[in-house]
């Protein structure tokens, strides 16, 4: 492997390694902040309703922006990652891709619909948004729980050269 192609992998995987993480890591601190302030006394509901239209399309602005870039600079990796040290990235490229589609899945048939229980902001929630509110609980966990296993593959090290070429040679 060239010198120029080791430090274009190298840039691909911290690329990937960086967004992968930072999607996580956002993700779980919004889920977390959001949570707190539905137990807010302080806040009626036309505040938490209005403080979720706000926010939630900037949640899923970010997955995009952080899965399309972790998907990206995953799939260059794997075009410049010796052929014998492919198979978890590729893996993770795929559990990036899922998580991704699941992202895309949720903001379209769960989030939109139930935004649209919420507003106007303070009305009564309805058995919808119950239903809603629950698929999109499950659906963050799996899309989640995508991310973080593409992050770990994607960060496991890669078999050093001298040992790639001892399994080749057997």
């Amino acid at each position: 492997m060239s010198l120029l192609t080791r430090i274009l992998n190298a840039l691909f995987l911290t690329t990937a390694r960086l967004f992968l993480v930072a999607w996580i890591g956002g993700a779980a601190l919004f889920v977390v902040i959001t949570i707190a302030e539905q137990r807010m006394p302080e806040l009626d509901s036309i505040a938490k309703d209005r403080l979720a239209t706000i926010r939630f399309p900037l949640y899923y602005l970010y997955g995009a922006i952080c899965l399309s870039t972790a998907i990206t600079a995953t799939g260059l990796a794997i075009t410049s990652t010796p052929r014998g040290n492919r198979k978890k990235l590729t893996a993770g490229f795929a559990l990036c891709v899922l998580s991704a589609a699941i992202v895309g899945y949720d903001y379209v048939a769960v989030y939109l619909p139930l935004q649209h229980t919420i507003s106007p902001p303070g009305q009564v929630r309805g058995p919808d948004f119950l239903k809603l509110h629950k698929q999109s609980e499950l659906i963050n966990k799996v899309h989640l729980s995508c991310s973080l296993l593409a992050a770990i593959l994607i960060c496991l090290p890669a078999r050093p050269a001298a040992a790639q070429r001892a399994k080749n040679s057997a």
